[in-house]
């Protein structure tokens, strides 16, 4: 992997992660600037939508990304890929500098049984599998290439209804609301068993782009930020066989869990076979204290379940002692890469103590 150097002996530690050894330190993903004078970025596109479907800037703007930063441990070369949020249904997309959104639909019949099909000719989707197809061809030996950010079938719904509206509807419509996220996850599931087949052809395993891992064997991201507004019972009902089906399909499953609004789903996750990791994100105006939140990933690991933990660099060694490293992922960052190999070299001899 030109942008990772080191990527032979990752790629062994990460292979004896997934499959439960124990690398002699809990895997740790490290990024740090590392600038280079003779290295510019590219000019912005006038037009916010270029940032995320034209691929020869957009290829050019990661080149310098992946030149003028430095990955450390089990840290990759990766890209959310948002251009997989283009995938709507015709339904209006809206770009920003900073994300990809999809606008409510005004009068969306959802027990319309033809709404919903996935058309491989549709113009959105075959310029996204013409871009798709461009960004795996150019990674392939160079930076991590894999599943693209694209909304599963309960979270695309709240999208294209309106929150509000669709959490109505659970109520007042459930089994017609149960069938749409059904097709939809089913939808979902065909667009990523497409993506595998074009990304194994030009690299070894799997790899979630916008989560930036790696694995030997097949697995998936799934997730629900519309959960923090359902109940334990509609948690269960709507949500969790979109879970199971994604499992079923793809082997392990990498649970996003997004906000504190979200963790009454935590004793259901846990008892989710198919899920093998739950990647917890504090959400907007919570902290990233390991402290505060040392419950919630001593509860997840007392499940069996890996943790991907975003921890400040002060905080790395309090997390190794109080944790267990076989089911620990850490990301982390650091102002320079002499930091981030002071980080790496911490994590590493305050292992050797924890044996």
């Amino acid at each position: 992997m030109f942008f990772k150097p080191d990527w032979l002996e990752t790629k062994q530690r990460l292979i004896d992660f997934w499959n439960g050894k124990y690398i002699g330190r809990p895997a740790i993903a490290i990024h740090a600037p590392d600038p280079k004078q003779d290295i510019n970025l590219p000019p912005v596109p006038e037009k916010d939508e270029d940032r995320y479907l034209n691929i020869d800037w957009y290829l050019k703007n990661l080149e310098y990304r992946f030149l003028t930063t430095a990955y450390l441990g089990e840290a990759l070369p990766s890209d959310p890929v948002l251009a997989g949020y283009t995938i709507s249904y015709g339904a209006k997309v809206k770009f920003s500098p900073q994300t990809i959104w999809i606008e409510p639909v005004e009068n969306l019949d959802i027990e319309d049984e033809k709404i919903f099909e996935l058309d491989w000719n549709s113009p959105e989707m075959q310029r996204f599998l013409d871009f798709y197809t461009k960004f795996v061809q150019a990674g392939s030996k160079k930076f991590l290439i894999g599943q693209p950010a694209i909304l599963p079938g309960n979270d695309f719904l709240s999208m294209i209804m309106g929150s509000e509206k669709f959490l109505m509807a659970l109520i007042d419509k459930p089994d017609v609301m149960e069938k749409a996220v059904l097709k939809l996850a089913k939808n979902w599931v065909s667009i990523h068993r497409k993506l595998n087949e074009i990304c194994t052809k030009y690299q070894d395993g799997y790899g979630i782009c916008w989560l930036g891992l790696w694995c030997p064997y097949p697995f998936i991201a799934a997730q629900s930020d519309i959960s923090c507004m359902l109940s334990k019972e509609m948690f269960e009902r709507f949500i969790i066989p979109e879970i199971e089906l994604a499992g079923r399909e793809f082997g392990a499953v990498v649970y996003h869990l997004d906000g504190p609004g979200a963790l009454h789903h935590v004793d259901s996750l846990c008892k989710i076979p198919e899920i093998k990791m739950i990647q917890w994100v504090p959400g907007a105006g919570s902290t990233y204290s390991v402290e505060k939140w040392l419950w919630l990933y001593k509860k997840i690991q007392d499940a069996g379940k890996m943790v991907m933990a975003y921890v400040l660099p002060e905080e790395v060694e309090f997390f190794i002692k109080n944790l267990d490293a076989k089911l620990s992922y850490l990301c982390t960052s650091c102002k320079t890469k002499r930091d981030a190999a002071d980080i790496l070299l911490k994590v590493e001899k305050c292992s050797r103590c924890e044996i």
